[in-house]
């Protein structure tokens, strides 16, 4: 008696197991909530690390919301400086978190970003100028300030 209840806990618990997942794997094609990385960082072709699609991405989609902290312009130096962003004034920068400050440079961008603020903080979010390829570099413009203020 003592092997067959064995036996039946161990196919309920498989099975409970299977359906778990078969579950999660739904909810992870049907529910918008749940955020599925488009992003992955490596080398780059162009400088040091780089984003990359991980999966064909439409224009227009949003690749990624990036919280970012405010800060002033007196808070950043160093090597710090080529990984912000300008915030609402001329003293203000944004810190973005997760892959945002790590795309690279391009005069022809395949992404833009805008600051939106949120209940939680401002947010940088990331969004496809044009169709974007499975395993395609992502970059977006710095811009000519950027680059003036490197000269």
């Amino acid at each position: 008696m003592q092997q067959h209840l064995s036996l039946i806990i161990s196919i309920v618990l498989i099975c409970s197991i299977a359906g778990g997942v078969g579950i999660g794997m739904l909810l992870a094609q049907k529910a918008p909530w749940i955020h599925k990385q488009r992003v992955v960082i490596k080398p780059s072709t162009v400088s040091g690390r780089g984003a990359f699609a991980l999966q064909k991405i439409r224009s227009g989609d949003i690749i990624e919301r990036c919280p970012a902290l405010e800060v002033t312009d007196k808070d950043i130096g160093g090597e710090l400086l080529n990984y912000v962003f300008y915030g609402n004034t001329e003293q203000d920068r944004l810190v973005a978190m997760g892959n945002g400050m790590l795309f690279n440079h391009s005069s022809t961008p395949n992404v833009a970003y805008y600051r939106e603020n949120t209940s939680l903080g401002p947010e940088l979010v990331l969004y496809a100028l044009r169709d974007i390829g499975k395993g395609e570099e992502l970059f977006y413009s710095y811009g000519d300030e950027w680059w003036s203020t490197r000269r």
